[in-house]
């Protein structure tokens, strides 16, 4: 599975996410998100890019700087083209 544009991501304790872009670098898929309000009436200012883990279902938080600093251009690039 891989994730699309606006698909929304429920985690176990109710948090949502929807995603805003995806890519594939260096053979693990990375999505961009933006967390949605609990009432999911709008989103909120809090984005984050994720690691997705297919073996268990999750997704992990990116935090090294350096992979970051990788794929931040990456996604920009690919927001770009939405715009």
């Amino acid at each position: 599975m891989t994730f699309k544009r606006y698909d929304v991501i429920t985690f176990e304790e109710n948090d949502k996410v929807v995603v805003l872009a995806a890519l594939v670098h260096e053979g693990n898929e990375y999505v961009f998100v933006n967390e949605i309000l609990p009432d999911e009436s709008d989103v909120t200012n809090v984005y984050k890019i994720m690691v997705v883990h297919y073996e268990d279902g999750t997704l992990e938080k990116v935090t090294d700087p350096v992979l970051l600093n990788t794929l931040g251009p990456k996604f920009q690039e690919i927001l770009e083209q939405y715009a």
